[in-house]
Protein backbone atom coordinates (compact mmCIF):
# COMPACT_ATOMS: atom_id res chain seq x y z
CA UNK A 1 0.00 0.00 0.00
CA UNK A 2 1.10 3.44 -0.49
CA UNK A 3 2.20 5.38 2.46
CA UNK A 4 0.97 8.80 1.45
CA UNK A 5 -2.29 7.85 2.11
CA UNK A 6 -4.13 7.85 5.44
CA UNK A 7 -5.23 4.49 6.90
CA UNK A 8 -9.39 5.17 6.20
CA UNK A 9 -8.19 6.07 2.34
CA UNK A 10 -6.32 2.76 2.16
CA UNK A 11 -9.61 1.32 3.85
CA UNK A 12 -11.50 2.20 1.51
CA UNK A 13 -9.51 1.03 -1.65
CA UNK A 14 -9.76 -1.87 0.06
CA UNK A 15 -13.38 -2.29 0.58
CA UNK A 16 -13.70 -1.48 -3.11
CA UNK A 17 -11.25 -4.47 -3.92
CA UNK A 18 -13.32 -6.66 -1.48
CA UNK A 19 -16.53 -5.96 -3.81
CA UNK A 20 -15.09 -6.55 -7.09
CA UNK A 21 -13.00 -3.49 -7.80
CA UNK A 22 -16.92 -1.71 -7.47
CA UNK A 23 -18.98 -0.78 -4.60
CA UNK A 24 -22.68 0.62 -4.91
CA UNK A 25 -24.23 3.09 -2.22
CA UNK A 26 -24.48 3.07 0.71
CA UNK A 27 -21.10 2.58 1.59
CA UNK A 28 -21.67 2.76 5.35
CA UNK A 29 -22.68 -0.25 7.76
CA UNK A 30 -24.63 0.35 10.85
CA UNK A 31 -22.86 2.36 13.32
CA UNK A 32 -20.57 4.08 10.92
CA UNK A 33 -22.70 6.96 10.60
CA UNK A 34 -20.09 9.26 11.93
CA UNK A 35 -17.04 7.95 10.17
CA UNK A 36 -19.39 8.97 6.85
CA UNK A 37 -18.42 12.81 6.83
CA UNK A 38 -15.07 11.52 6.83
CA UNK A 39 -15.20 8.92 3.90
CA UNK A 40 -17.07 11.50 1.66
CA UNK A 41 -13.70 13.23 2.28
CA UNK A 42 -12.02 10.15 1.38
CA UNK A 43 -14.06 9.71 -1.99
CA UNK A 44 -13.09 13.14 -3.16
CA UNK A 45 -9.65 12.67 -2.48
CA UNK A 46 -9.21 9.74 -3.88
CA UNK A 47 -11.47 10.47 -6.87
CA UNK A 48 -8.77 13.85 -7.38
CA UNK A 49 -5.84 11.85 -7.34
CA UNK A 50 -7.36 9.26 -10.14
CA UNK A 51 -7.38 6.26 -8.02
CA UNK A 52 -11.07 5.92 -7.54
CA UNK A 53 -13.77 6.60 -10.71
CA UNK A 54 -16.64 8.26 -9.15
CA UNK A 55 -20.44 8.01 -10.75
CA UNK A 56 -22.69 10.69 -9.16
CA UNK A 57 -26.44 10.98 -9.22
CA UNK A 58 -28.07 13.95 -10.56
CA UNK A 59 -27.45 15.62 -7.06
CA UNK A 60 -23.71 15.10 -7.00
CA UNK A 61 -23.77 12.57 -4.43
CA UNK A 62 -21.63 9.51 -4.52
CA UNK A 63 -23.60 6.14 -6.40
CA UNK A 64 -21.07 4.35 -7.40
CA UNK A 65 -17.06 3.63 -6.61
CA UNK A 66 -15.02 2.15 -8.92
CA UNK A 67 -11.39 0.83 -8.56
CA UNK A 68 -8.84 2.48 -11.39
CA UNK A 69 -5.31 1.45 -12.69
CA UNK A 70 -3.97 3.87 -10.11
CA UNK A 71 -6.26 2.12 -7.29
CA UNK A 72 -5.05 -0.85 -8.26
CA UNK A 73 -1.50 0.02 -8.29
CA UNK A 74 -2.20 1.65 -4.39
CA UNK A 75 -3.29 -1.65 -3.59
CA UNK A 76 0.29 -3.26 -4.84
CA UNK A 77 -2.16 -4.98 -7.46
CA UNK A 78 -0.09 -4.21 -10.52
Amino acid sequence: MRDDLSLSQQDLLARVLQHGGVLSAPFGHVGEDSQLPEMLRDIDHLEARGMLRVLRDARGAAERLELTEAGYAALGMT
